[in-house]
């Protein structure tokens, strides 16, 4: 919402709720282009109380959710623009030239309402895509220790060598971050990067990618592909490719290493840092392919990369306690209805530190 009308949002705001029924409504709507009017254009004439008609009604039902976050942020942004109060956003930004070529009698390239419908985009893809990465990065931490300890401990490092450091420091002090990360920290965080691509391999958050139409006859391998096919990117089996990625069911990070390097990767005093790079491709196709591909791609991996090094940071991520006080299993199921995301699951959060605590308790403060 900052980016888009230059306002933030709490936990409780009208605009969050939207979004997360619209998320919701997109995601349980089943595949893109998988509905039986896609498939067959002239059945949107038929009665949708068919029994074969049940997405046109699904469709039906969840269309004011749709409408209700195109619409409702898109007039309070405009609002804001006509008081003055509006911050600098997309929204304000497109506005602004929007207004300046109709005075200025110049044509548009684009109408008021791609703008309202580019916004809502952002902010029902941006916000729930975010968010359901955020529970996957969480569910490979508690599954993943060892990942997590190796990421923890280059956090711990840049953190000390940030302002306020001291050049050395005790085992306990080591765990006390002397501030949160940082923008200008994320350069340095070259090991959390690549646990972002492996959350990114490890569950594509559209398994099927985005279906297309080719524009023309086209051909690949051999196989005609007539103009107006619809295509899918069948990004799953892409990334859990056995040819391309070894033991792809296996969370690694270190596979997009060198072959041969990466033990002790970023000075680790991990017991367990020996696990070597493997030489493998970063996963394509999470953020589309092409000329298609997703404009705020980097957008989302630096706010992913934020949240996951503040999570680092100031938590320790495991799981659940039973009533004994020791860790329980937690067998975490995902869903491939339309969009990947893990079921409900439960975890324990665990502060790091007093320091870390009050830390949050600032920043959540100055909001």
């Amino acid at each position: 919402m900052v980016l888009l009308r230059g306002n933030g949002v709490g936990d409780e705001d009208r605009y969050v709720g939207l979004s997360d029924k619209a998320a919701d409504a997109i995601g349980n709507a089943g595949p893109p282009a998988g509905s039986i009017v896609d498939r067959f254009p002239m059945t949107r004439f038929l009665p949708s109380w068919l029994p074969f008609m049940e997405r046109v009604r699904y469709a039906q039902k969840w269309k004011p959710a749709i409408e209700n976050v195109t619409n409702e942020p898109f007039e309070a942004a405009l609002s804001d623009a006509k008081n003055k109060t509006m911050k600098k956003c997309f929204v304000r930004e497109r506005l602004e030239i929007y207004h300046e070529n109709a005075e200025n009698g110049l044509p548009n390239s684009f109408a008021m309402d791609d703008i309202k419908g580019a916004a809502a985009t952002v902010l029902i893809a941006g916000s729930e895509t975010t968010a359901t990465t955020v529970r996957l990065f969480i569910m490979y931490m508690m599954q993943n220790p060892r990942v997590q300890k190796r990421a923890q401990e280059e956090m711990d490092r840049v953190l000390r060598q940030g302002p306020g450091a001291t050049a050395t420091a005790t085992q306990e002090e080591e765990q006390q971050p002397p501030r949160l990360p940082t923008w200008d920290d994320l350069p340095q965080l070259h090991y959390l990067k690549l646990v972002l691509q492996e959350v990114f391999r490890s569950s594509p958050l559209s398994p099927l990618g985005i279906p297309h139409a080719s524009l023309e006859d086209d051909e690949y391998r051999g196989m005609f592909i007539p103009r107006g096919t619809v295509v899918y990117q069948n990004v799953w089996a892409m990334t859990h490719d056995r040819t391309v990625y070894s033991d792809p069911d296996a969370f690694l990070p270190e596979r997009y290493l060198p072959k041969g390097s990466g033990g002790g990767f970023g000075n680790s005093s991990s017991s367990d840092d020996t696990v070597l790079g493997r030489g493998e491709p970063f996963p394509t196709g999470n953020f589309g392919f092409g000329r298609r591909v997703c404009v705020g791609k980097h957008l989302a991996e630096n706010s992913l990369l934020i949240v996951f090094a503040t999570i680092l940071a100031t938590l320790d991520v495991g799981p659940p306690k039973g009533p004994d006080g020791q860790p329980r299993d937690v067998d975490v199921k995902l869903s491939f209805r339309g969009q990947v995301y893990p079921y409900p699951f439960e975890c324990s959060l665990t502060p790091r530190s007093e320091v870390a605590v009050q830390l949050l308790d600032d920043a959540a403060a100055a909001q």
